[in-house]
């Protein structure tokens, strides 16, 4: 039976609305131009199924560092009331949506399957919000010379060390028995809960 509809097959419908749950989740896409979202979730999908096969936790690495290139280049924020420039997206705001769309995809959802997930999960990093960068701030004044107030303001270096205090708080506090996206299912949950019981 012919149709009009573009239809994709089931593994690519399941991955394509995982990665639509995860931008939801991230509460990122609102900061974006509006044309510049379809854009971003096709690049997702491609990117996050060359993650599915990765081999090494190196490779992983590449894939996400050129996605985070390609995202400061390419995605356009939202214009604010009043305002007319064009500004691009930071590294930290790029990197902190797909990182919550691989939980999402990865962690939560167990994809592409349970064994390779496990493995992918070990390799993804926490998705850093402004809360978790003042919690780790506090602990850790000195890993960045200058912090950055919020994710805007992350940068590819400030990214790597942030990514690298995770570790050191993990392998201090946890004797490294959690993971950075266990880390930032932890810390988020915490910051969500006391900003909700301070609202009341």
């Amino acid at each position: 039976m012919k149709t009009d509809l573009c239809l994709k097959d089931a593994p690519e419908a399941k991955l394509s609305n995982t990665i639509d749950m995860g931008l939801g989740f991230s509460g990122m896409i609102r900061l974006f131009k509006h044309d510049e979202k379809r854009k971003l979730q096709e690049k997702l999908c491609s990117d996050i199924q060359k993650v599915f096969k990765a081999e090494s936790e190196a490779e992983f690495k590449g894939i996400h560092s050129r996605f985070c290139k390609w995202g400061t280049r390419e995605m356009i924020l939202a214009k604010k009331k009043g305002k007319e420039e064009t500004v691009h997206a930071s590294y930290g705001q790029i990197a902190k949506t797909l990182n919550v769309v691989l939980k999402v995809t990865v962690y939560y959802c167990r994809l592409p399957n349970c064994k390779k997930s496990e493995q992918i999960s070990r390799w993804l990093d926490a998705a850093v919000d402004t809360e978790m960068m003042k919690f780790l701030k506090k602990h850790y004044p000195e890993d960045i010379r200058r912090w950055p107030t919020t994710i805007k303001g992350v940068d590819g270096s400030a990214y790597m060390k942030i990514q690298e205090t995770v570790h050191k708080f993990i392998k201090e506090k946890y004797i490294g028995n959690i993971t950075p996206v266990q880390f930032d299912d932890i810390y988020w949950n915490a910051f969500k809960n006391r900003w909700d019981a301070y609202q009341k």
